[in-house]
């Protein structure tokens, strides 16, 4: 039995509730936070985004300091399409860096969308936080495997990096190592990790190629480039070591959080205004120019639209046309759930799929790209395989 699927710590998070973070659990605000970020996570890596949406909620809501103060968007704010906006900015720029919250796939497809524009301007290295450094062969091979990295096992994050492959890209690791990660004399332990993340991140690009034009993708915080008491931030060290300017995009601040009442007030009001339609946006005042929000810290905030569900799948797992939805036979999960996944049958059986989804129906829906040869496996949660069987996706 193979214990070593992205979902093998779900079951026991599952069981664990009630004593991590049950109202009785004794465990302080931010012992329960972790908890319900890595259950959010776990339940997202399985396709359930609504569920993941509910934990991902909670660390918002139970903030010891409080839910944000409302904070209400100009009467004459306007909103363009993001992917144009940002990609005409990036042609000042030789390294755009944008963040993603882990808990979450939605934040990996603006990045995918960005792939192919920035190509075009030269752009040929993606630095990705989330990619394990000890692990090789991503790039020869062409696509993620599990022991690639823990969020590359998400199915948005590995079509990310197979695309970016294809076109041709590096694909490069920065994260700081275990041993550089540690308190200095000097740094702290958030500080060591930002500045080995920065220094990987220039020894992995720059320090190759001077002229090297790179786009990265981080967790949360770390693109910012104004310090904090007690940190300094991956992208502040990166600006100081290098002299050069990154654009920095975030997609956290004003992202959707299971429900407005924990969303900052200009996205709630963009969308009551109709601001936000099918894609990703940025905020303009009535002169046209940019809306910010601490710029200092970073140069553009994204707004995502909500998520839609279709047949209990999220509309956006169609990943900008990539993917179409295809039904599949699953009589086998309909007593027993099991977690179904959709590979390429040229991969080998690490790879990461082009979908996956736990269900316990009959029939389930797969967002799988058109006239492939596919294979489907499905396991139960405890890894036990059920079924593996051929399907060619319609043309």
């Amino acid at each position: 039995m193979d214990l070593e699927h992205a979902w093998s710590g779900l079951p026991l998070l599952r069981d664990m509730e009630t004593a991590c973070a049950g109202p009785d659990s004794g465990k302080n605000y931010w012992e329960k936070a972790f908890y319900w970020e890595h259950r959010a996570t776990a339940e997202s890596l399985v396709g359930n985004h609504g569920t993941a949406s509910v934990y991902g909620a909670k660390v918002t809501r139970h903030h010891p300091d409080g839910l944000p103060a409302r904070v209400a968007l100009p009467s004459s704010a306007t909103a363009t399409a993001a992917l144009p906006y940002i990609v005409g900015r990036a042609a000042r720029h030789r390294v755009v860096m944008v963040n993603e919250r882990h808990l979450v796939s939605t934040d990996r497809l603006l990045t995918l969308a960005l792939l192919r524009p920035l190509y075009g301007q030269g752009f040929r290295h993606l630095a990705v936080e989330a990619l394990w450094r000890g692990q090789t062969g991503l790039n020869e091979r062409g696509y993620p495997i599990r022991e690639s990295g823990f969020y590359a096992s998400d199915v948005v994050f590995a079509e990310l990096l197979r695309e970016a492959i294809a076109l041709g890209y590096r694909v490069v690791p920065y994260e700081a190592s275990q041993e550089q990660g540690q308190a200095t004399d000097t740094l702290n332990d958030l500080q060591a990790r930002d500045y080995w993340q920065a220094r990987n991140l220039i020894a992995a690009t720059l320090d190759l190629d001077p002229e090297a034009k790179v786009l990265v993708h981080s967790g949360l915080a770390h693109i910012e480039e104004a310090v904090s008491p007690g940190w300094w931030p991956m992208g502040h060290y990166f600006r100081e070591e290098t002299g050069l300017d990154p654009l920095t995009v975030d997609q956290t601040l004003l992202a959707e959080r299971g429900t407005d009442d924990f969303e900052h007030g200009w996205r709630v009001d963009a969308e009551s205004r109709g601001l936000i339609q099918d894609g990703p946006v940025v905020l303009l005042d009535g002169e046209g120019d940019l809306l910010q929000i601490e710029p200092d810290r970073v140069d553009i905030r994204v707004l995502n639209p909500r998520t839609q569900f279709v047949a209990g799948r999220p509309a956006w797992m169609g990943m900008g046309g990539r993917r179409r939805p295809v039904q599949v036979d699953t009589a086998e999960c309909a007593e027993d759930a099991c977690v179904v996944s959709a590979f390429d049958v040229r991969w080998g059986d690490r790879a990461v799929p082009y979908d996956r989804v736990e269900t316990g129906t009959a029939a389930v829906n797969l967002y799988l790209p058109q006239d492939a040869e596919m294979e489907l496996r499905g396991h139960r949660l405890d890894g036990t395989l059920v079924f593996r069987r051929l399907l060619t996706t319609p043309p």
